[in-house]
């Protein structure tokens, strides 16, 4: 009897999205009220929830149905706590669909909304409010407004920590935001002032690791033992300790780096899926040591249901697979080895590649060189092998990339800027520039260090560039 393939339950999934259009397209009141009555009352956690209500307010604009989008973000906002004036909503949703209606005024729309941000007052709602604030701002393409929300974010979480109101997810926040802000010391004296409260693996672990990367004095938080060193952590050490490590991301690269990325000792590829989905060798190369995949993937690996197992079975020297989450203990043959602790990017979580990035950076490599990061400047997101492998395979990580509307390689502009929502995308170029500014472990092609030359406002400016008038 063969094997029952699982479904692969995600928060973007089919019919997780028709249980959402549920709630968006009843009265707001009554849909927030039942919401928390039946789903979870917890205020806070429905932050979380608002944010995925918050794709399918992005995903509606360049629909016929973009007049719903008022309904949509009034109930995300709601659902969230977010106590705003309604004249800034107003405004914010007359722009969405001013723009809708006619794209070239979107570049007017944006200068209006970030001065229309700015006369806002961080008292004027929660720290989490802020946060979903800005998720929504920059997910519509609102870039610079949404930067004004983030840094009212963490001045809302800092106050609700000095007050003795902050929850632990609160002061997590504050102190994520310290840390991206260069404010080490606010944010060990915070580390260290809330250490018992705080989830172990923070204090103990992601802060501290952070902190030491970027030359700065661990907090004295507490000592854990030692942790019994398994073989696929022996095996992760011996292909990271004092190695040079080329880094591949699934981005462009059109320039003949192949050569050099072979000569690396350890070649990392995020989310390698087989040479056959790779550009041509002279420009990425050929070796693959590690790569790294999410929990869906891994699973329809292991049991053989992918396309004759692409990503591994047509990598004949990959040695180690990394996993986002999940227990795997080998596929295909390949050890797997289960991330222990995620960078401390401010909002939400970070990328694949500054995942793998910061995961690799705490076994002491001699040096990482950084290929086809463009973190999210261009709209082509991936290169043209890998959106073709997307496009047509049954491979659970592309998708949902192929429900969204396509231009040639690229998606979609909204769909791009929906990555703003998912991932607070400017997290994980703060996070990384302050790596390669202060670690003095990265280096990167010229193309990546120009990006990462960039000024936190230049990068803002860039993404606007970029999502232009959608």
């Amino acid at each position: 009897m063969s094997e029952k393939v699982p479904k692969i339950r995600s928060d973007y999934s089919t019919d997780a999205r028709l249980k959402r259009w549920i709630f968006l397209l009843m009265p707001s009141r009554l849909s927030v009220f039942l919401f928390r009555k039946v789903v979870d009352q917890n205020r806070e956690r429905n932050s979380i929830e608002a944010a995925k209500f918050l794709v399918d307010t992005n995903n509606i604009y360049p629909t016929r149905f973009y007049f719903l989008i008022g309904k949509f973000l009034r109930f995300s906002l709601t659902l969230g706590d977010v106590k705003l004036p309604k004249s800034y909503i107003s405004e914010l949703i007359k722009s969405l669909k001013e723009t809708r209606r006619n794209p070239s005024r979107r570049r007017s729309a944006c200068d209006q909304i970030l001065n229309a941000t700015s006369k806002l007052s961080p008292q004027q709602t929660s720290a989490h409010g802020w946060k979903l604030v800005s998720l929504a701002l920059s997910g519509l393409g609102f870039i610079r407004a949404g930067t004004i929300a983030r840094n009212y974010c963490l001045t809302a979480a800092l106050s609700e920590v000095s007050s003795g109101n902050a929850t632990n997810r609160t002061t997590n926040l504050a102190i994520k935001g310290l840390l991206e802000s260069r404010r080490f010391d606010e944010a060990r004296q915070l580390i260290q002032s809330h250490a018992s409260s705080l989830d172990t693996l923070f204090a103990d672990e992601t802060y501290s690791d952070y902190l030491a990367l970027l030359k700065q004095r661990r907090p004295g938080a507490k000592t854990q033992n030692p942790a019994v060193e398994s073989d696929v952590e022996k095996l992760f050490s011996s292909l990271v300790d004092g190695k040079s490590i080329a880094l591949v991301a699934p981005g462009v690269i059109d320039k003949e780096y192949g050569a050099e990325i072979d000569s690396h000792d350890t070649v990392f590829r995020i989310k390698f899926n087989g040479r056959s989905a790779m550009p041509d060798e002279k420009y990425v190369g050929r070796r693959c040591d590690i790569t790294s995949h999410n929990s869906d993937l891994l699973t329809l690996a292991k049991l053989n249901k992918l396309d004759a197992n692409a990503s591994i079975a047509d990598a004949p020297d990959l040695k180690l697979i990394v996993a986002k989450k999940g227990e795997f203990e080998t596929i295909g043959g390949v050890p797997v080895r289960s991330m222990l602790g995620w960078p401390p990017t401010f909002l939400t979580t970070a990328t694949s590649g500054t995942l793998l990035l910061f995961e690799t950076l705490r076994f002491t490599p001699n040096n990482i060189k950084l290929f086809g990061f463009d973190f999210y400047t261009n709209r082509q997101i991936y290169n043209h092998a890998l959106m073709d492998r997307y496009k047509s395979s049954s491979n659970p990580d592309g998708a949902d990339r192929r429900s969204h509307s396509w231009s040639g390689d690229s998606f979609s502009i909204h769909s791009v800027a929906r990555s703003h929502i998912s991932h607070d995308l400017k997290s994980d170029f703060l996070l990384v520039k302050n790596l390669y500014e202060l670690s003095g472990l990265i280096d990167g092609t010229p193309e990546v260090l120009e990006i990462l030359n960039l000024t936190a406002d230049e990068y803002d400016e860039r993404l606007e560039e970029m999502l232009g008038d959608w």
